[in-house]
């Protein structure tokens, strides 16, 4: 069902689809931030290509939404808390989107805390995430 709501998003408006597509990070934060993984990745491919955040892994992507998970709940255990904020929406068009956001991890005691901003771009197949690269944004 979601990801016909996102099909049909595309063929919306440019400023319709862009108050649609903040209200959707706007859940995916909140979701990200109670530490619902499920949810957050709810939309993503079975084979999505996946580059998680630089700061993070420093290997090639991961494929499929397993490893995906898996890469999140490590990040889950070696933190005691992470956190996203969405910084803005940088380009919207049907199938392909560009966003700014801000990272924290607040690590468990005796760890560091990691802070940085990503620049992170989607593209949409039928609805479902296929590929997601997330890079650290100009000046981090």
């Amino acid at each position: 069902m979601a990801a016909a709501g996102v099909r049909v998003l595309g063929l919306l408006p440019e400023a319709v689809r862009r108050r649609a597509l903040r209200a959707a990070f706007d859940r995916a934060r909140d979701a990200f931030n109670r530490g619902d993984l499920e949810a957050v990745f709810a939309l993503f491919a079975a084979d999505v290509e996946y580059g998680p955040p630089p700061p993070l892994h420093d290997g090639g992507p991961l494929h499929g939404r397993g490893k995906v998970l898996a890469f999140w709940r490590d990040i889950q255990d070696r933190y005691e808390r992470s956190s996203i904020e969405n910084l803005s929406l940088l380009e919207s068009a049907p199938g392909r989107f560009v966003r700014r956001a801000r990272l924290r991890h607040h690590s468990r005691p005796g760890g560091e805390d990691l802070e940085y901003v990503i620049e992170q771009t989607t593209e949409l197949l039928r609805g479902r995430v296929v590929r997601q690269v997330n890079v650290l944004a100009d000046g981090e």
